[in-house]
């Protein structure tokens, strides 16, 4: 389960990145700050989370079932964003639909600020609270830029969260499917060698992707 849920978060930050990348720069900033006021305000609630307190959500099959419908609605928003942009289609949901950035990286920070807080032991949380806040206010312009760089071409960056959108529904499926899977996957392991493997290939189909991109276009400019 672990593997899977650090899988499934590298997905939701990848999709978030691509997405707010298609906003200007102070956009992008505005919902990096914004990110990282909720981080600072949620340090009461996630000083008050243990290891033992996560792991019983992880095992809480109604919990797991309310996150699912969260990730499946989520990935729907996106895939209607994704199609509509593709197919030239214009309109106030297009508009609604193209700020949408992403509910469930909320949930991604505050579990990504427990973690912090089970590592930065002895460190006062207001501390913590405002280094990891104001680390979000930078990454997230940060990645925004480096998936623009990426992927100069919009439609590219938009194929891009098309893909990444399916592996977060698949992944979140999986992940949150019954309390049997999350229990069993808990008895091995973590297994750093799947997670490379999964990260080995879909940074290879991403640089699969921008070389046939840069080909596409050298042709057409011939």
């Amino acid at each position: 389960m672990e593997l899977l849920v650090y899988v499934l978060i590298m997905f939701i930050v990848l999709n978030c990145a691509f997405k707010i990348s298609l906003w200007n720069f102070w956009f992008r900033l505005l919902y990096g700050a914004a990110m990282g006021v909720f981080a600072y305000l949620s340090i009461d609630v996630a000083s008050q989370q243990s290891k033992t307190q996560i792991a019983d959500y992880l095992q809480n099959s109604v919990a797991l079932q309310n996150t699912a419908i969260l990730v499946i609605v989520e990935c729907a928003i996106y895939l209607v964003f994704c199609i509509n942009h593709l197919n030239d289609k214009r309109g106030w949901v297009q508009r609604l639909l193209f700020f949408y950035p992403s509910l469930l990286m909320m949930p991604v920070i505050f579990y990504a600020l427990t973690q912090t807080l089970f590592v930065a032991v002895g460190v006062p949380f207001s501390t913590t609270a405002t280094l990891f806040g104001v680390g979000i206010f930078v990454f997230l312009p940060l990645l925004a830029q480096g998936a623009k760089w990426l992927l100069p071409d919009e439609d590219s960056r938009i194929e891009a969260m098309l893909l990444l959108t399916t592996f977060v529904c698949i992944l979140g499926l999986l992940s949150t499917e019954n309390g049997t899977l999350i229990y069993a996957s808990q008895q091995s392991s973590f297994d750093w060698a799947m997670l490379t493997a999964t990260l080995g290939i879909f940074l290879f189909l991403i640089i699969v992707g921008i070389v046939i991109n840069k080909i596409k276009w050298k042709i057409k400019k011939s």
